[in-house]
């Protein structure tokens, strides 16, 4: 890069940094409260698998596996329509309380009265039942506020805020996997107050961002059959927005592969007894923690600093799925702790920088929230095949062939890394 580019450069991110701040206010006031937000929006997030997992196997343990997929499965399925509709809805809301804020209030409260009611009962259906309506209301919330960093933050400092974001998310799965476990007696609470936290860190957020009040004139026009007809990009017309989202979606499968039947993984092949399943899945995602917490930071700040972002991406994928091998072949719980901080940093690095090369893909500003949505499907959809499959699959032989399951998702996040060359206009 000659002297001139890198003026060129600075120059379009002083009249970037100067656009977004007239729109949403100071980027580094906005940071702030985003970075607050995340501490109690990612453990949400993070920790509701785990609650459910623990929730399934204490009212179900002869059937979690079966009962714990099918819910999963169908809370993903009903997001592959909802979270893009709500995304491409939040970009035309024209409240007086701004476009993302509703959202946000309205899926947490929402998601809160349904952990609570996931708590009341042991009735596998009721809570599998209010599982999909918390899941779903929790996402659309989340998606709301992440779309902030997405159009309020300037590009050269996005891939470092995501790196941070991330590496709360890291932090946020080991806290999240350890309140779970402290909850588990607890059923009226192991599924709510993941959500009450997240409504505290919000809190500021919600009462200091400058989130731009629209008119109809600034937004999208809300045509019902054009708004359902275009919740799909086609990938003809945008075919780095098409190859992106393959790449995540196929890394979303190796996530999905450890992240979904880890835990059984540890009950079922490492013989780990239930009452001590949190505490070691909490203590995994502790032990990764620093590793995450240099990969979450660096990885972002050097892809800034550098300005590429698929070489990152490709070499986050394959470690990913070195990390699937690696588990696959444990017979130990520390065989499997060289697994999980394999996977972490792969993770970190993924999760950090692909954000922003979604971020550099999007055809349109104005629809970001429902584009960012469509990318966070290529994460979903997974979480509907991996449930669906894993059980026929994990059932193939003698019966817990975890093995399996994960190579074969290794190699499809294999493939992911080999289709970055084919995204063009991004380095």
């Amino acid at each position: 890069m000659t002297l001139s580019d890198e003026a060129v450069l600075a120059s379009e991110s002083m009249d970037d940094s100067s656009r977004l701040t007239a729109e949403f206010g100071s980027p580094r006031k906005t940071i702030g409260l985003v970075l607050v937000a995340a501490l109690g929006m990612y453990i949400m997030a993070m920790s509701m698998s785990t609650a459910l997992s623990l929730r399934i196997a204490a009212v179900a343990p002869d059937t979690k596996d079966i009962v714990y997929s099918r819910t999963v499965a169908v809370g993903a399925l009903l997001m592959l329509v909802v979270i893009p509709l709500a995304g491409a809805l939040s970009d035309r809301t024209t409240s007086r309380f701004g476009r993302r804020r509703p959202w946000i209030v309205g899926g947490l409260g929402v998601a809160l009265v349904a952990g609570v009611i996931a708590g009341a009962t042991s009735n596998v259906a009721i809570i599998g039942a209010a599982y999909v309506v918390l899941v779903v209301a929790m996402q659309s919330a989340f998606n709301a506020y992440a779309v902030i960093p997405v159009e309020a933050v300037p590009d050269s400092m996005r891939a470092r805020v995501m790196g941070i974001m991330g590496l709360f998310g890291a932090l946020a799965f080991s806290g999240g996997s350890y309140l779970a476990g402290a909850l588990v007696g607890q059923p009226l609470l192991i599924l709510s107050v993941p959500v009450a936290l997240a409504i505290v860190t919000t809190l500021p957020l919600l009462l200091m961002y400058r989130d731009p009040v629209k008119t109809r004139a600034e937004v999208p026009a809300l045509d019902v059959k054009g708004l359902v007809g275009g919740l799909i990009v086609n990938p003809r017309k945008h075919p780095n927005f098409g190859w992106t989202w393959l790449a995540r979606l196929l890394a979303g499968v190796a996530m999905a592969a450890l992240f979904t039947y880890f835990v059984y993984f540890m009950i079922d092949v490492l013989e780990v007894p239930l009452p001590e399943v949190g505490a070691k899945a909490g203590l995994l995602t502790l032990i990764s923690a620093p590793i995450s917490i240099v990969f979450f930071t660096a990885s972002g700040w050097l892809s800034d600093k550098v300005g590429r972002r698929k070489p990152f991406v490709a070499v986050a994928a394959i470690l990913m799925a070195s990390a699937l091998v690696i588990g696959a072949t444990a017979h130990t719980f520390a065989a499997f702790v060289v697994a999980w901080c394999v996977f972490a940093v792969g993770q970190s690095m993924y999760l950090t920088v692909d954000l922003a090369l979604c971020a550099s893909v999007l055809p349109d500003a104005k629809d970001a929230g429902k584009d960012m949505a469509v990318f966070g499907l290529a994460l979903n959809i997974p979480n509907i095949v991996v449930p669906a499959v894993g059980p026929a699959v994990l059932a193939i032989g003698a019966g817990h062939n975890y093995a399996l399951l994960w190579i074969g998702s290794a190699v499809l996040c294999l493939a992911g890394a080999a289709i970055m060359p084919l995204i063009k206009g991004v380095r």
